[in-house]
């Protein structure tokens, strides 16, 4: 407070000289605010005195905890790589664990199918000692299923050695399945009544052996059809070309004869196509050989009607394994050639060319074709397959029409009477007019 304000505060307080009484007790109320302030400021530098010792001591407690606190997150630190650590070695020891559990797993399973292998093993062979062909199906489905299980281990000697007995087994069943084949068709069936059955079992097993056991025993059994075949028709008696007939009635008369019988084969197999495409194959070779062996040549009549019948058979087959139909038309018009040689050379020439024609038509769309002989319908071609052995023959045919034309030509020139007609400005012949009403009407 400066001096003029200090004035008016007292000539404010003392306004008068009878006021002045006054300042006694202002006094003391001033010296007692000193006191008073003095002392509060007193009080003040000893609590800033004591908050100042206080600071000191805090900051150094401050300073000493966060030290304790770095300690702490070090050993926190040191303490979680420690942990990190243990965490993995605990994983990789639990990743052993894990690997030796899919191993014991393994063992186990790998153990138990082995077992189970071993005594599936034991089990077919005595089933392969009694001919149980039905259960020795399932049984080999079964083993097939479980060595497959053991290929990874095909050097393991005990697996080498079930191998090798699972091997010896099969030769075994098979060798028993061939050998009750062996019986079909010679009467056995009708002696034993269970043998049909006991066969129709041993397709299962042919079935769950390798698929060229199943190609080898059809290929057996049809070959052993016609062993009788080839006995009977390579003898002198039928090995000629007028008996070719004789030969188709035989092959229809078997498969009748052991419908019944043949049921045994599962229809997959298709056994009586596989026969008929054999039994086609063999008359081929045998007609070819009667053929190319005649001393003269052959009767027109006789090889056209071969030709006609062998024609006849090829539609029955196509027609009944498969590969279309064709009209038996043609067939009938050479059968008709067959049995009245002595008819007009225009009208055999026309007839046979339609039959060749249609015959070779057929042939030529399936000629590129991959011929399957495992299922019917699969582009095998019946027809063709026998009687494209007369085609090199036909000559005889051939000579005969040439003979035949010229016969009737000059029979024509001696009976025409070379007169021209009256009103006509050209000279035509009037056998040229009886030829086209003949062509005509053929």
């Amino acid at each position: 407070m400066d001096k003029s304000s200090a004035l008016e505060y007292i000539n404010q307080m003392f306004p008068t000289e009878a006021s002045l009484s006054g300042v006694e007790p202002l006094m003391q109320k001033i010296h007692s605010e000193i006191r008073r302030v003095d002392a509060g400021i007193l009080a003040a530098v000893r609590q800033q005195s004591n908050s100042g010792t206080k600071a000191k001591e805090d900051l150094a407690a401050a300073t000493g905890a966060v030290e304790e606190l770095m300690y702490k997150i070090r050993e926190i630190k040191s303490k979680a790589e420690q942990s990190e650590m243990m965490v993995q070695e605990i994983c990789r020891d639990i990743k052993k664990l894990d690997f030796a559990k899919k191993h014991v797993t393994t063992t186990i399973t790998a153990l138990h199918r082995l077992t189970m292998l071993v005594s599936a093993v034991e089990q077919l062979q005595i089933m392969a000692s009694k001919r149980q062909y039905k259960e020795a199906a399932a049984q080999l489905e079964a083993v097939n299923q479980l060595c497959s299980h053991f290929e990874a281990y095909r050097d393991v000697p005990k697996i080498t050695e079930l191998r090798e007995k699972f091997k010896n087994i099969r030769k075994i069943l098979k060798s028993h399945v061939f050998s009750d084949f062996s019986g079909l068709g010679t009467g056995k069936e009708t002696e034993e009544t269970n043998l049909l059955q006991q066969l129709s079992d041993a397709c299962l097993v042919v079935d769950a052996l390798e698929p060229s056991v199943r190609e080898e025993l059809v290929n057996n059994f049809c070959s052993r059809e016609l062993t009788s075949y080839e006995q009977i028709f390579d003898g002198a008696e039928l090995a000629k070309l007028d008996k070719t007939e004789r030969r188709y009635a035989w092959i229809k008369r078997r498969m009748r004869t052991n419908e019944e019988i043949w049921k045994i084969f599962p229809p997959s197999w298709h056994v009586p196509y596989r026969l008929c495409i054999q039994f086609c194959k063999k008359t081929r070779k045998q007609l070819e050989e009667i053929l190319d062996n005649l001393k003269e040549k052959p009767d027109v009549g006789t090889l056209l009607l071969a030709l006609q019948r062998t024609l006849e058979f090829e539609d029955e087959l196509a027609e009944k394994f498969g590969g279309g139909t064709r009209s038996r038309e043609n067939g009938s018009e050479i059968e008709e050639i067959g049995e009245n040689t002595s008819q007009s050379v225009s009208d055999i020439r026309k007839k046979y060319e339609k039959k060749l024609a249609a015959h070779q038509g057929s042939g030529t769309e399936e000629k590129d074709e991959n011929k399957d002989l495992s299922a019917p319908g699969a582009g095998f071609n019946f027809r063709g397959i026998i009687s494209s052995s007369f085609e090199i023959h036909l000559t005889v045919y051939i000579e005969l029409e040439e003979k035949t034309l010229m016969e009737n030509l000059e029979k024509l020139i001696q009976e025409e009477t070379w007169d021209i007609e009256e009103g006509s400005q050209n000279n035509v012949l009037g056998s040229s007019m009886q030829e086209l009403k003949i062509h005509l009407i053929g």
